[in-house]
């Protein structure tokens, strides 16, 4: 029978897979749409016209499709500008699920709920901008969905026998922080974050140690408006490392009038192997509506099987009544 520790490691492998992609920190190809998960001091930056405004984000990210198994990942966030002084607030809570067959059942299911808070110091050139954000999670693995190693019968050629593992949804909750900081002005941004400081354990149980890995994430970004006539053209990038997973990330982004669109590639580094994908991204605006769709396509023939990622937003903007100038070079993809 297989020990709790093996249990574990089990557990370990398949997060470790997840990582890749959302799992503990999801990345949407949107970063400047869900700003709350990109870096705590963007909350508060969202403008309309270059007045400030309040934003609600919403998204969902599918992943695996052509697959039995299927990642989901959907995010609904709120952040706004504190009108008596240069702070800003936040919430947001986002929930993955990993699906197995036809049943829909969950092997693997990550629910967070974040309250962010940021502060603008505004300078003679520039601003910046610092924030924090407190995470809480619970994290579920159904240990259920899973094919044991002592379910394999003797001549090799099925997992037929029953499991003497455990055979239930083994929950855990914890509490992680992240910290961020920008500098930026209406010519373009540069910033860094920091996510999930403490490190918090996710192990199910006592005799094991499973953290969270911090993650490091940096961030930047040029505006260029006199390229075209009525054109704003934004070339950006984007490197996170989280213990051996590293993402590169190079678009640029074109905004005219309502419409808004992107191109962009991607390398990733994960556990000796590499890969490149290409992604794109259209965006409309109407009124104080957004909505937003994007893709990754992977190049490397070696995941042939998980081509396509599917991204879509949808952003409500909300006026408001104090007519306060703000400076927002962000791409809101």
């Amino acid at each position: 029978m297989y020990s709790r520790q093996k249990l574990v490691l089990l557990l370990i492998g398949t997060m470790c897979l997840l990582q890749k992609t959302t799992a503990q920190n999801p990345i949407f190809r949107q970063l400047y749409t869900h700003r709350y998960l990109t870096n705590p001091a963007l909350v508060g930056n969202g403008s309309q016209e270059g007045i400030s405004i309040n934003r609600i984000a919403s998204g969902t990210k599918a992943q695996w499709l052509s697959l039995d198994s299927r990642l989901v990942t959907q995010t609904l966030s709120f952040d706004a500008p504190v009108k008596a002084n240069n702070s800003s607030w936040g919430i947001g809570a986002f929930l993955t699920d990993l699906h197995s067959g036809g049943g829909e059942n969950s092997k693997y299911s990550h629910f967070s709920g974040t309250l962010t808070y940021a502060y603008n110091i505004p300078l003679k050139k520039m601003n910046l901008k610092f924030g924090l954000s407190a995470q809480y999670s619970a994290i579920s693995f159904g240990a259920d969905q899973f094919d044991w190693e002592d379910q394999i019968n003797e001549n090799m050629t099925g997992f037929v026998k029953p499991t003497a593992e455990i055979q239930s949804r083994l929950t855990k909750n914890v509490v992680h922080a992240s910290i961020g900081a920008l500098a930026f002005n209406k010519k373009g941004f540069f910033g860094v974050a920091l996510h999930n400081v403490n490190e918090p354990s996710i192990s199910f149980f006592e005799n094991n140690s499973q953290k969270i890995e911090r993650k490091f994430l940096v961030h930047g970004g040029i505006v260029l408006n006199k390229l075209f006539k009525n054109a704003v053209v934004t070339p950006n990038f984007s490197y996170a490392l989280q213990g051996d997973v590293a993402s590169q990330n190079f678009s640029t982004n074109v905004k005219l009038s309502n419409i808004q669109f992107a191109f962009g590639a991607q390398h990733i580094r994960a556990y000796g192997n590499e890969a490149w994908a290409i992604n794109n991204y259209f965006g409309f605006r109407y009124d104080k509506y957004f909505i937003g769709y994007s893709n990754d396509w992977n190049l490397n023939f070696n995941f042939g099987s998980i081509p396509v990622t599917h991204e879509v937003s949808i952003m409500i903007l909300l006026n408001r009544k104090e007519k306060k100038e703000s400076v927002n070079p962000f791409p809101e993809m």
